[in-house]
């Protein structure tokens, strides 16, 4: 009997990254449900914000008893908040890279504040598109820059959404597979969260960044294939 693995995808407009690890566990007897997230790879106008992705999880899900969920970078900053809401629904949760570690450090508030500022300026900025796409990448937001304006503020939610998760309280069995050299949710997110989520185990890729799924699927599959076995 096939197992059906829910994956909640991180910020993309696209699927087809997938398929090279999705035909690997399919091979295996594992199947990865690729959820469309709203406003990503299903077409939305409205601002999310993390209540409104919980209840869209919670419908997409809600029929399946115990599943096995993944989540990548902000799909894992969802996953999380979900278990917040719901605790113990799922039978295991797969973190890849995953966004939610709240940041105090100095960067991390001149980032929320750079995106704060940039989505009021607008239009006179966006007559310098030089000078926009170096202060995107300097500040590491070049997601932001291709976004839609509704999908700008509803990142601006996502980041506040990192200080609602209670890590600790996360109480289902939960492997982390991160990318070493990952510049956007850097190893010391993936080691933070191997502290404080309960009996957490951490798999570190190496020479892989932000999406070691699409990097190094056979590495990524075989820890997959070996939770779910």
């Amino acid at each position: 009997m096939k197992k059906k693995l829910f994956v909640i995808h991180g910020w993309t407009y696209s699927l087809e990254k997938w398929q090279p690890i999705q035909s690997l566990l399919a091979s295996k007897g594992i199947e990865l449900v690729l959820l469309k997230v709203p406003g990503l790879t299903e077409p939305s106008a409205k601002v999310w914000d993390m209540d409104g992705y919980v209840a869209w999880l919670h419908e997409k899900i809600k029929t399946q008893e115990y599943p096995v969920v993944i989540g990548h970078s902000n799909g894992g900053r969802i996953a999380l908040n979900y278990l917040t809401k719901y605790p113990g629904t799922f039978s295991d949760l797969i973190l890849i890279d995953s966004a939610g570690v709240p940041h105090q450090q100095p960067l991390a508030r001149l980032k929320l504040g750079v995106l704060r500022a940039l989505s009021k300026l607008g239009r006179p900025i966006a007559k310098i598109p030089t000078l926009k796409r170096v202060v995107y990448r300097v500040i590491g937001a070049q997601d932001y820059q291709q976004a839609p304006p509704n999908m700008k503020k509803t990142m601006q939610n996502m980041l506040k959404a990192n200080t609602t998760i209670a890590f600790d309280k996360i109480d289902v069995p939960t492997t982390l597979i991160w990318g070493i050299a990952d510049q956007q949710t850097p190893i010391a997110d993936a080691k933070f969260l191997a502290k404080t989520i309960p009996g957490a185990k951490l798999n570190i890729i190496q020479n892989a960044r932000h999406a070691p799924m699409f990097t190094h699927p056979g590495e990524v599959a075989a820890i997959i294939e070996e939770v779910v076995r």
